[in-house]
Formats: structure tokens, C-alpha cells, sequence
């Protein structure tokens, strides 16, 4: 931990500090009690920068450049991280989602497309599509016992809604073929 010491030779000799609350300006408390705010809000779980944005403005106490100095500080501290989040998010619906239904979750919590499609490259070059595979045969088995004794419409419709889900059709038929050979 540093000390004052430390943070005098950081920052230099001529700096001016203000340490005492009561002494602080209006505009640096309402930017503390943001950063606390965030801070709080992190603690159990990470959140998106959109999302934190949201409900910072959602709550109006806070101007959007307070809002906007207070990501920085955030981000700048690696408390908050968007491809860290999304890398996490991956990772916990893998084996049970499509990676086109996680990239869709992603994307609703405010993540952007880059940051996507990179924490997706990222997990395609190390799992590769075997949980895409695993995440396919397991939705198959909820949906149906038997695979070698489905209909044509059966058939048909475990199509549609495994691709509904976004499983690629040659994700499905692989699977239905391996499906068929263990039966």
C-alpha cells in the first residue's frame, strides 16, 4: 500500500492536496460518491459500461461528465472490463448455448460488436466448436428420447427450433448423425 510519501513522489512536490471531505469542491464529492456508486455496484457481480451508464443516469444525480470521468477511472483501474465480461459470460453458457444466442446476450448488455467478436475469436481458437457441439446434443436430448425413431415432421420441427436457438444447420445435422450412431 502506498503511503503519502509515495504518492508525494508520484505526483510531485507542488501538487496541492485536498484530502479533507469538507474541504472538497461540490463537483469532486458528486464524482466520489459516483465512483463509490459503481464501486458498489460491482462488488457482487461485473457489470458492462452501458450498464453501469444506464443506471447512473437512470438514478439523475449524476451529469454525463462525471459519468464519463468516472468510467475512465474504472477502466483505468481494471475494475471495469467489457471483453474480460464478455470472455466470462462465454464461458459460463458455453456446453448449455449457441454462440450465436451468447453473442446475442452480449449484445443486449451492452457490449459492443468488437469487443464480441474478439472475446469469440479468443474462445473459438481455444475450445474450438466442441461446445457448441456438447451445448446442440444436449438441447436435442431435452426435446427428444429416441433420435432414430423420429418422423419426417418431428424431424423437421427439432430443425427449426435448434436453429431458432442459433445452431447452425450443419451443427444440427452433425449432431443428429452422432445422436443416430450411439443409439
Amino acid at each position: 500500500m502506498k503511503n503519502f510519501e509515495d504518492f508525494k513522489a508520484e505526483f510531485g512536490e507542488e501538487t496541492e492536496y485536498n484530502l479533507d471531505p469538507k474541504r472538497l469542491s461540490d463537483r469532486d464529492r458528486l464524482l466520489n460518491r459516483c465512483k463509490e456508486r459503481c464501486l458498489y455496484l460491482i462488488t457482487d457481480s461485473e457489470k458492462t459500461e452501458q450498464s453501469l451508464r444506464t443506471k447512473l443516469k437512470k438514478s439523475g444525480k449524476y451529469p454525463d461528465e462525471i459519468i464519463d470521468e468516472t468510467m475512465e477511472f474504472l477502466k483505468k483501474y481494471d475494475y471495469l472490463n467489457d471483453l474480460r465480461y464478455a470472455e466470462h459470460l462465454i464461458r459460463l453458457y458455453r456446453g448449455s448455448k449457441s454462440l450465436r444466442e451468447i453473442e446475442q446476450k452480449l449484445y443486449q448488455r451492452g457490449v459492443d460488436r468488437e469487443t464480441i467478436k474478439e472475446a469469440m475469436q479468443d474462445f473459438r481458437e481455444t475450445e474450438g466448436t466442441e461446445s457448441e457441439m456438447e451445448a446442440v446434443r444436449l438441447q436435442i436430448r431435452k426435446k427428444v428420447r429416441d433420435v432414430s425413431a423420429m418422423t419426417a415432421e418431428e424431424r423437421r420441427k427439432l430443425y427449426a427450433s435448434l436453429m431458432r436457438k442459433g445452431f447452425s444447420y450443419s451443427v444440427v445435422t452433425k449432431a443428429l448423425e452422432l445422436d443416430q450412431q450411439y443409439e
